[in-house]
Protein backbone atom coordinates (compact mmCIF):
# COMPACT_ATOMS: atom_id res chain seq x y z
CA UNK A 1 0.00 0.00 0.00
CA UNK A 2 1.32 3.41 -0.36
CA UNK A 3 0.47 6.88 0.39
CA UNK A 4 -0.26 9.84 -1.30
CA UNK A 5 -0.40 13.36 -0.08
CA UNK A 6 -2.91 14.82 -2.11
CA UNK A 7 -3.44 19.22 -2.23
CA UNK A 8 -7.48 19.74 -1.81
CA UNK A 9 -9.36 23.04 -1.38
CA UNK A 10 -10.91 23.52 1.86
CA UNK A 11 -14.35 22.84 1.16
CA UNK A 12 -13.56 19.66 -0.57
CA UNK A 13 -11.35 18.13 2.10
CA UNK A 14 -14.28 19.31 4.26
CA UNK A 15 -17.29 17.92 2.09
CA UNK A 16 -15.35 14.61 1.82
CA UNK A 17 -14.52 13.93 5.35
CA UNK A 18 -18.35 14.35 6.18
CA UNK A 19 -19.34 12.32 3.59
CA UNK A 20 -16.88 9.34 4.58
CA UNK A 21 -17.84 9.97 8.29
CA UNK A 22 -21.77 9.06 6.83
CA UNK A 23 -20.61 6.00 4.77
CA UNK A 24 -18.10 4.88 6.77
CA UNK A 25 -17.97 5.80 10.29
CA UNK A 26 -16.65 8.87 12.08
CA UNK A 27 -13.69 6.31 13.28
CA UNK A 28 -9.85 5.98 11.87
CA UNK A 29 -9.26 4.92 8.48
CA UNK A 30 -12.82 6.35 7.04
CA UNK A 31 -11.45 8.94 4.92
CA UNK A 32 -8.70 6.53 3.42
CA UNK A 33 -11.69 4.05 2.78
CA UNK A 34 -13.61 6.85 1.57
CA UNK A 35 -11.15 7.88 -1.10
CA UNK A 36 -10.03 4.65 -2.30
CA UNK A 37 -14.01 4.11 -2.99
CA UNK A 38 -14.57 6.81 -4.91
CA UNK A 39 -10.92 6.37 -6.68
CA UNK A 40 -11.96 2.31 -8.09
CA UNK A 41 -15.71 3.96 -9.17
CA UNK A 42 -13.80 6.71 -10.76
CA UNK A 43 -11.89 3.85 -12.43
CA UNK A 44 -14.71 1.70 -13.45
CA UNK A 45 -14.96 1.47 -17.65
CA UNK A 46 -18.58 3.13 -18.37
CA UNK A 47 -21.60 0.57 -17.97
CA UNK A 48 -23.05 -1.21 -20.87
CA UNK A 49 -26.30 -0.24 -19.56
CA UNK A 50 -27.17 1.97 -16.65
CA UNK A 51 -30.89 3.19 -16.17
CA UNK A 52 -31.51 5.24 -12.52
CA UNK A 53 -33.72 7.53 -10.54
CA UNK A 54 -32.53 11.40 -10.57
CA UNK A 55 -34.29 14.01 -8.35
CA UNK A 56 -36.26 15.79 -11.26
CA UNK A 57 -36.11 12.46 -13.53
CA UNK A 58 -33.77 9.78 -14.61
CA UNK A 59 -30.83 9.32 -16.50
CA UNK A 60 -30.01 6.59 -18.69
CA UNK A 61 -26.98 4.95 -20.27
CA UNK A 62 -27.73 2.92 -23.31
CA UNK A 63 -25.96 1.30 -26.32
CA UNK A 64 -26.86 2.77 -29.72
CA UNK A 65 -28.84 -0.49 -30.39
CA UNK A 66 -31.08 0.39 -27.39
CA UNK A 67 -31.64 3.85 -28.11
CA UNK A 68 -34.33 4.73 -30.47
CA UNK A 69 -36.16 1.82 -27.97
CA UNK A 70 -35.18 4.07 -25.34
CA UNK A 71 -37.30 7.38 -27.14
CA UNK A 72 -39.96 5.02 -27.94
CA UNK A 73 -40.97 4.00 -24.50
CA UNK A 74 -40.60 7.53 -23.34
CA UNK A 75 -43.41 8.39 -26.02
CA UNK A 76 -45.44 5.60 -24.91
CA UNK A 77 -44.98 5.95 -20.81
CA UNK A 78 -44.86 9.42 -20.90
CA UNK A 79 -48.15 9.85 -23.56
CA UNK A 80 -47.32 13.35 -24.57
CA UNK A 81 -49.06 15.62 -27.06
CA UNK A 82 -46.73 16.51 -29.17
CA UNK A 83 -43.11 15.23 -29.53
CA UNK A 84 -40.08 17.35 -30.59
CA UNK A 85 -36.67 15.67 -31.70
CA UNK A 86 -34.19 18.55 -32.37
CA UNK A 87 -30.54 17.57 -32.77
CA UNK A 88 -27.40 19.42 -35.15
CA UNK A 89 -27.41 17.79 -38.86
CA UNK A 90 -24.18 19.24 -40.02
CA UNK A 91 -24.14 23.04 -38.71
CA UNK A 92 -27.85 23.18 -39.43
CA UNK A 93 -30.15 22.64 -36.33
CA UNK A 94 -32.80 20.63 -37.41
CA UNK A 95 -36.05 20.22 -35.77
CA UNK A 96 -38.80 17.59 -35.80
CA UNK A 97 -42.50 18.54 -34.16
CA UNK A 98 -44.89 15.67 -34.64
CA UNK A 99 -47.60 14.19 -32.43
CA UNK A 100 -46.75 11.08 -30.53
CA UNK A 101 -48.19 7.96 -33.27
CA UNK A 102 -45.68 9.69 -35.75
CA UNK A 103 -42.88 10.06 -33.72
CA UNK A 104 -42.76 6.52 -32.54
CA UNK A 105 -42.59 5.75 -36.76
CA UNK A 106 -39.68 8.55 -37.14
CA UNK A 107 -37.70 7.40 -34.08
CA UNK A 108 -35.61 5.15 -36.47
CA UNK A 109 -34.79 7.95 -38.76
CA UNK A 110 -32.88 9.53 -36.29
CA UNK A 111 -30.14 7.25 -36.55
CA UNK A 112 -26.85 8.48 -34.64
CA UNK A 113 -28.09 11.64 -33.64
CA UNK A 114 -30.17 10.23 -30.67
CA UNK A 115 -26.58 9.74 -29.03
CA UNK A 116 -25.10 12.94 -30.41
CA UNK A 117 -24.22 15.50 -27.78
CA UNK A 118 -26.92 18.17 -29.49
CA UNK A 119 -29.64 16.04 -29.36
CA UNK A 120 -32.61 16.56 -27.38
CA UNK A 121 -36.15 15.37 -27.07
CA UNK A 122 -39.72 17.32 -25.90
CA UNK A 123 -42.08 15.68 -24.50
CA UNK A 124 -44.56 18.90 -23.56
CA UNK A 125 -43.06 19.44 -20.63
CA UNK A 126 -40.22 16.65 -20.39
CA UNK A 127 -36.62 17.07 -21.62
CA UNK A 128 -34.75 14.61 -22.76
CA UNK A 129 -30.79 15.74 -22.99
CA UNK A 130 -28.06 13.70 -24.50
CA UNK A 131 -24.34 14.18 -23.23
CA UNK A 132 -23.12 12.02 -25.77
CA UNK A 133 -22.04 8.54 -26.48
CA UNK A 134 -25.17 7.09 -24.79
CA UNK A 135 -24.91 8.98 -21.97
CA UNK A 136 -29.15 10.41 -21.23
CA UNK A 137 -31.09 12.54 -18.80
CA UNK A 138 -35.09 13.00 -18.55
CA UNK A 139 -36.21 16.00 -16.89
CA UNK A 140 -39.45 15.02 -15.77
CA UNK A 141 -41.61 14.85 -12.82
CA UNK A 142 -42.89 11.44 -13.15
CA UNK A 143 -43.87 9.39 -10.40
CA UNK A 144 -41.70 6.17 -8.79
CA UNK A 145 -44.04 3.71 -10.50
CA UNK A 146 -43.79 5.48 -13.81
CA UNK A 147 -40.26 5.67 -13.08
CA UNK A 148 -39.92 1.68 -12.47
CA UNK A 149 -42.03 0.76 -15.71
CA UNK A 150 -39.60 3.07 -17.75
CA UNK A 151 -36.89 1.28 -16.36
CA UNK A 152 -38.64 -2.51 -16.89
CA UNK A 153 -39.23 -1.82 -20.27
CA UNK A 154 -35.67 -0.89 -20.97
CA UNK A 155 -34.34 -3.78 -19.45
CA UNK A 156 -36.49 -6.42 -20.94
CA UNK A 157 -35.27 -4.46 -24.09
CA UNK A 158 -31.65 -5.53 -23.26
CA UNK A 159 -33.26 -8.90 -21.94
CA UNK A 160 -32.62 -8.42 -18.70
CA UNK A 161 -35.58 -9.62 -15.58
CA UNK A 162 -34.22 -7.45 -13.03
CA UNK A 163 -36.69 -6.99 -9.81
CA UNK A 164 -36.86 -3.06 -8.83
CA UNK A 165 -38.01 -2.38 -4.68
CA UNK A 166 -40.86 0.36 -4.63
CA UNK A 167 -38.21 3.21 -3.45
CA UNK A 168 -35.45 4.48 -5.55
CA UNK A 169 -33.37 2.42 -7.54
CA UNK A 170 -30.10 2.28 -9.92
CA UNK A 171 -29.21 -0.99 -12.38
CA UNK A 172 -25.59 -0.99 -13.58
CA UNK A 173 -25.03 -3.70 -16.28
CA UNK A 174 -20.77 -4.09 -16.71
CA UNK A 175 -20.68 -7.04 -18.97
CA UNK A 176 -22.22 -10.33 -17.27
CA UNK A 177 -22.21 -8.52 -13.88
CA UNK A 178 -25.99 -6.91 -12.97
CA UNK A 179 -25.88 -4.29 -10.27
CA UNK A 180 -29.37 -3.09 -8.55
CA UNK A 181 -29.48 -0.90 -5.66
Amino acid sequence: MRYVKVALPDELEEGARRKAGSLFGARKGSFSRSVTSALVSWLQPDPDLHVGMTAGGMCFEVPERLAPRLLAILVEELRPTRVTFSYLEGEEEAVLACPPGEAVSKIGGLGSHILDSSFMAEFDEAELYTGGGGCISLRAELTGEQKRRIALRLLDEAGLKVKLDKGEFSVTVRGDLVEVS
